[in-house]
């Protein structure tokens, strides 16, 4: 029997990688569908929003890697255990989104030279502020609902 779950992302870790995790951790059976980078166009079409990772249950589609991930978490039992707690989940799931988001263009630039310049301000500018936060807040949740 097919599992009911499959998740259609390119051949690599990015944004499919969090789901593929879930899915282990859960024990959750699901099919692992790579799409090569050169297939990519024929997909985009079929896709609900022209993006990856998607996944496909009973039929149905969804896009979004924190959508799926977050549908996960609650089919994984590791979601928070009150509205609130998934709220602060959330809150650090958009931080880290806001600095993955910081990312893109350093694995873009294709000059070391700018590419360091790159790094050095996202150091400077963004990891020193953000991670100790993250930290501390990760911390504080962790207390609350570990």
């Amino acid at each position: 029997m097919a599992p009911a779950y499959k998740l259609i992302y390119g051949d690599y870790r990015g944004l499919g990688e969090t789901s593929r995790f879930l899915f282990k951790y859960g024990g959750i059976e699901f099919e692992d569908a790579r799409v090569q980078f050169e297939d990519w166009p024929q997909w985009k079409e079929k896709t609900p929003f022209g993006q990856f990772p998607l996944l496909e249950h009973n039929g149905k589609q969804i896009n979004q890697s924190i959508a799926i991930a977050r549908y996960l978490a609650n089919l994984v039992k590791l979601a928070g255990n009150d509205d609130w707690e998934n709220l602060e989940i959330d809150s650090i799931v958009d931080t880290i989104s806001d600095i993955r988001q910081k990312l893109v263009p350093i694995g873009r630039e294709q000059d070391q030279t700018k590419r360091k310049a790159l790094i050095d301000t996202l150091i400077k500018e963004s990891f020193s502020y953000h991670l100790p936060r993250l930290v501390k807040k990760i911390m504080v949740i962790w207390h609350l609902v570990g």
